[in-house]
């Protein structure tokens, strides 16, 4: 057998293991599933014929028990979530991420290392505590050390959406809705990450002198992930056209970036421009805090870039397999639980798999500055994500395609002239305020798009429940439509 064969099988035991233990997390599995597999294993490795398919499927299927096993977690009196009874408490720790400042409240990751309970006992505690301050005067930074007191709850359900499960992705098991901060010391945190921080702080800090509200939030978005100020009309227009994923650092939207980076290089041979949109991912990465999310959406956007580039689809198939692979080794709840994780890797695979059978419908749309590859990006991405965002979000854009081929052109162009126009307001404003001008007129262009688009009667409908049954189908359904078409092509790829 092949080694890419068996690397499919080893990676598709394993992803499928991940998936399925999603509903059976332990922090121990008992001792007799392991006696069973192994007494399995060891039954069907002695037929030479099956070695070679019960050898990876095995390892799969253990690498996969020990990755869950390693990753759940178990509250114990070692733990601050073992006191999260709604009591109020006293803590001590670290802010260890960047803070999550919004225009009424500010979110505090804090890594606790002591405990005062309702009684004043002290005691020494691990884990994370995500308090909110509601007064938002002091600001605390990354890396200062506080007390902080307030009510220590789990987080529960809201409408249906699991905060539970959502914060678990970050090992936070316990909140405080409403937190008292005090600080102690300051300068705790990485070198590094406490200077990325603190620069793209004064960076949004500039923005907002250059640009009025929405846009200065708008360029926000784009430029560092942050969302705070955008008004609610606004991204309700977002929500409708489909277009909410321009302002979030996301593989989909890196992808499509660095693409029209690609295509605004159409002068340079194609494997020259790889190097340079590459670059431009990992300094844009670290600009903006390098957080796990950004980390991982420059990870799939780099996938992204790849598979419109190589014209070995079997090699980037791999890679993707083998990227996730890692990716859910350290993290399994990214498969379980993180919806821009799910819809990131759905858009590279559409890129991967489909963009290569609907480039002939896009001949007649001219290359430059990468318009053709913007328009066949995000009508593969909708393809293949199409159905978990209805299964989700429970809302379905049917304006999005024509919405993303209005607004994605005008991306890169808002993000370059926003980008440059900042930067250069340090240095002589009135200069900084002149390309800013022109950043402006692309972001009101996305505005005015999704504004108007959002009025259209049926734009979005709302989904309330779509049964897994009918999605499975349509997975079922494009998967037999891919493999039939790379019958029809031989396995062969063409890049854009």
């Amino acid at each position: 057998m092949k080694p890419e064969r068996i690397a499919y099988i080893f990676l598709g035991s394993f992803l499928t293991s991940v998936f399925v233990l999603r509903w059976w997390q332990e922090s121990s599995y008992p001792l007799t599933l392991w006696l069973i597999i192994l007494f399995v294993f060891l039954n069907l490795i002695i037929f030479k014929q099956t070695r070679q398919i019960i050898i990876p499927i095995t390892l799969g299927l253990l690498i996969a028990l020990l990755t869950v096993q390693r990753t759940a977690h178990t509250s114990s009196p070692e733990t601050i979530d073992w006191y999260a009874n709604g009591s109020k408490v006293i803590i001590r720790g670290i802010i260890s991420d960047e803070p999550d400042r919004r225009p009424l409240q500010t979110k505090y990751t804090v890594e606790v290392y002591k405990f005062t309970n309702s009684s004043g006992t002290l005691m020494p505690v691990e884990g994370k505590v995500l308090a909110t301050d509601h007064s938002q005067w002091p600001e605390f930074n990354y890396g200062d050390e506080v007390e902080v007191s307030g009510q220590l709850e789990r987080p529960g359900t809201i409408e249906k959406f699991s905060y539970k499960n959502y914060l678990s992705r970050f090992g936070i098991f316990s909140v405080m809705y409403r937190a008292k901060l005090d600080k102690i010391t300051d300068g705790n945190g990485n070198f590094i990450f406490s200077n990325l921080f603190t620069t793209k702080k004064t960076f949004e800090n500039q923005i907002n002198k250059l640009y009025a509200e929405p846009h200065a939030s708008f360029l926000a978005g784009l430029l560092t992930g942050s969302r705070k100020g955008i008004p609610e009309h606004l991204m309700e227009s977002f929500n409708t056209t489909g277009l909410t994923h321009i302002i979030a650092i996301s593989g989909y939207n890196i992808t499509i970036i660095i693409a029209v980076i690609g295509g605004m290089l159409f002068w340079l041979p194609l494997k020259w421009r790889f190097a340079p949109a590459v670059t431009a991912i990992i300094a844009f990465t670290f600009f903006v805090g390098a957080s796990a999310a950004v980390v991982r959406a420059s990870i799939m956007g780099i996938l992204g870039l790849i598979a419109l580039q190589t014209e070995r689809l079997a090699h980037t198939r791999l890679a993707v397999l083998w990227t996730l692979f890692f990716m859910l080794v350290w993290n399994p709840k990214y498969l379980w639980y993180d919806a821009g994780f799910q819809l990131s890797f759905l858009a590279v695979i559409g890129l991967m798999e489909i963009s290569p059978h609907i480039e002939k419908y896009f001949k007649k749309i001219p290359p430059n500055f990468g318009i053709r590859e913007a328009l066949m990006m995000t009508i593969s991405a909708q393809i293949s994500a199409v159905p978990l965002i209805v299964l989700l979000f429970g809302r379905l854009s049917l304006i999005a395609p024509i919405a993303n081929v209005l607004s994605a052109p005008a991306i890169p162009f808002a993000m370059l002239f926003g980008f440059v126009g900042t930067v250069l307001s340090f240095i002589c404003f009135p200069l900084g305020q002149l390309f800013a001008y022109i950043g402006w007129a692309f972001l009101e262009w996305m505005v005015i798009t999704a504004t108007w688009l959002s009025k259209i009667p049926f734009a979005s409908v709302e989904i309330p429940k779509v049964g897994v049954v009918i999605i499975i189908i349509y997975y079922l359904a494009l998967t037999l439509w891919l493999i039939r078409k790379n019958k029809t092509c031989h396995g062969s790829f063409s890049s854009p």
